[in-house]
């Protein structure tokens, strides 16, 4: 039993190294970047009002809907595994964007499921896994989420005056984060790749 534990240690740990080792330094300053930007459309009258939680609360749902469509087609019409787990992806966030009474606490299950899995089958999804503008996109997606949600603990909230709030941060870089999959969704299915599976099948 404890080798086992030890060999599935190992293993998560070599999977979280491969690819932080493929990304780039810069991704690091994407949720930074996109801090400076909300503050600088904040700035703006024409412009503020659509930065607000209930804002978010409409656009949220509809960006993610169509990475859900894309996600969802790609998985339809392509064989390789990653475009089902794209996929479950796609609607694990949106569903949460849904704020139903157990979605949020449902979504954190899900993504620490599908993350495993995808370290545990990571054989089953090359190689989308070893290309390097995939695996850029999908930290930069998991890194924005992970900072959008520090403002939801509270940690930032000695440097909010004027305007600036939490739920202005939080909610817009999660529209960042969005954004980001959605983009991960398109360039999944644009890129010039195909899965060993389907290379044989051909």
């Amino acid at each position: 039993m404890r080798e086992q534990v030890s060999a599935a240690v190992s293993w998560h740990w070599t999977t979280a190294v491969r690819l932080l080792r493929m990304t780039p330094p810069w991704v690091l300053a994407v949720p930074l970047l996109g801090a400076i930007v909300i503050v600088a459309l904040n700035t703006l009258p024409w412009v503020a009002p659509y930065l607000t939680k209930d804002s978010a609360e409409i656009i949220s749902p509809i960006i993610l809907a169509v990475g859900v469509v894309v996600a969802g087609w790609l998985a339809a019409t392509r064989p390789a595994p990653y475009y089902k787990w794209l996929a479950v992806f796609a609607l694990c966030l949106f569903l949460r964007e849904l704020h139903f009474r157990t979605t949020n606490t449902g979504f954190y299950i899900a993504i620490v499921v599908l993350l495993w899995w995808a370290s545990h089958a990571r054989d089953r999804l090359e190689p989308f896994f070893s290309n390097r503008t995939i695996v850029t996109l999908l930290m930069a997606v998991l890194w924005t989420y992970a900072v959008s949600k520090t403002f939801d603990r509270h940690l930032w909230d000695g440097l909010m005056t004027g305007s600036l709030s939490r739920d202005l941060f939080e909610e817009n870089l999660e529209i960042l984060g969005h954004l980001l999959f959605v983009v991960l969704v398109m360039v999944s299915g644009a890129i010039g790749i195909a899965s060993p599976t389907a290379s044989r099948e051909t």
